[in-house]
């Protein structure tokens, strides 16, 4: 059975993983567990339901390379992280949170609300499309309270230095919180040996898990100190115990789940992540910068403007190229069957995957190759 047999995948050419990931067949079987708990268990279907969460952190926690005690489940980034800024001090005078302009926007307008704790956000400006290590370096100091760090950008296919930068901001004594949404699936991962102070992400991308399977990860020191604010039951040390007079924190980071959690998410997504790791994040990264480099090539060969990083290990999965007819360039990917995105500040989007293949591929560069052909 070929790689991409296991997948469903719409008709014609797909390179959105940076968007949706496609489909795992063995979601389905997940679903109908799900289903079948509920249907012939009812309320009794809950251990089954919670089972099925905790099989999603302890495939996250291998994935990841450290332990599942570590890890919250979430509905979306923007949650996950709105509980953590919801849960920091008031802000001592002059102090910022340091971010970049890069940085999804749905995380921007969360770290905006901070300043009501009296933060200043103060966000890096990328210099040719790209933000910089050093950029990093000049601007954290001993007045930065918290440093986000989005490990791969999604509009332009850049990989940050993560390690480089959590070392930094950890001899400053800053805090670090570090966004894996757009690598988590394609790029190996090794949560301890970065020592961030906490990760967020979400699987609904490279991951092949669909929307709702986010999570929040947080070091132990973290995971004792931090006390949200928005919390439920769930959050409880004793959840079931049902007392109203007596709310104690849980014991680490499930203190940041909250009420009544999804279930049905976390359980596809425990599918999806058993299938990746059983393809291996080695080869699927492999496979991924190996196609990656074949984009970039062709559009370099043909002189196409390429804001991605051409060093394997400065780039994500993701390929960015820009025409200067992009009307044109949708007309030919539409033509040719192929599924991309535009970003305008930056060009489209090609995010190959495990399931991509030769054929694919062909496509994609004969397309490049056309548009080459049409430059003014």
């Amino acid at each position: 059975m070929s790689l991409k047999s296991r997948f469903h995948l719409p008709e014609g050419h797909y390179f959105l993983s940076h968007s949706v990931g496609a489909m795992p067949k063995g979601c389905e079987a997940a679903a109908s567990e799900f289903l079948g708990a509920w249907k012939h268990q009812g309320g009794d279907a809950w251990p089954v339901w919670l089972e099925g969460v905790e099989q999603f952190l302890q495939q996250l926690a291998a994935l990841t390379r450290v332990p599942a005690s570590g890890f919250c489940p979430q509905l979306n980034l923007s949650s996950a992280l709105s509980k953590l800024v919801g849960a920091l001090p008031n802000a001592k005078p002059g102090q910022r949170i340091l971010a970049t302009e890069l940085d999804f926007p749905s995380m921007g307008f969360v770290l905006q609300q901070a300043e009501k704790k009296g933060y200043r956000l103060q966000l890096l400006e990328p210099q040719a499309g790209l933000v910089s290590l050093s950029q990093w370096q000049q601007a954290l100091g001993e007045d930065v309270a918290l440093a986000f760090i989005t490990h791969a950008i999604s509009e332009t296919g850049q990989l940050q230095s993560v390690s480089e930068i959590c070392a930094l901001a950890r001899s400053l004594g800053v805090m670090t919180v570090v966004d894996i949404a757009q690598s988590l699936g394609v790029i190996p991962i090794d949560l301890g040996q970065w020592q961030a102070d906490a990760v967020l992400g979400s699987c609904v991308k490279w991951c092949c898990a669909g929307p709702g399977a986010a999570f929040l990860w947080l070091s132990d020191r973290l995971a004792q100190t931090l006390e949200p604010v928005d919390l439920g039951w769930f959050s409880h040390e004793a959840p079931f115990e049902f007392d109203i007079h007596d709310f104690r924190y849980a014991k680490g980071a499930k203190r940041f789940w909250g009420g009544t959690p999804s279930v049905l998410p976390y359980m596809l997504a425990a599918a999806s992540l058993q299938q990746l790791r059983a393809f291996g994040d080695s080869q699927i990264y492999q496979h991924n910068q190996r196609l990656g480099q074949g984009i970039l090539d062709c559009a370099l060969s043909h002189e196409l403007k390429v804001v991605t990083p051409n060093i394997s290990g400065e780039r994500s999965g993701t390929v960015v190229v820009d025409f200067a007819d992009r009307q044109a360039a949708q007309q030919v990917f539409n033509r040719l069957g192929i599924k991309t995105d535009l970003r305008p500040r930056f060009g489209f989007r090609f995010s190959p995957h495990i399931y991509t293949d030769g054929e694919d591929m062909e496509v994609l560069l004969q397309g490049l190759r056309q548009l080459a052909g049409k430059r003014p």
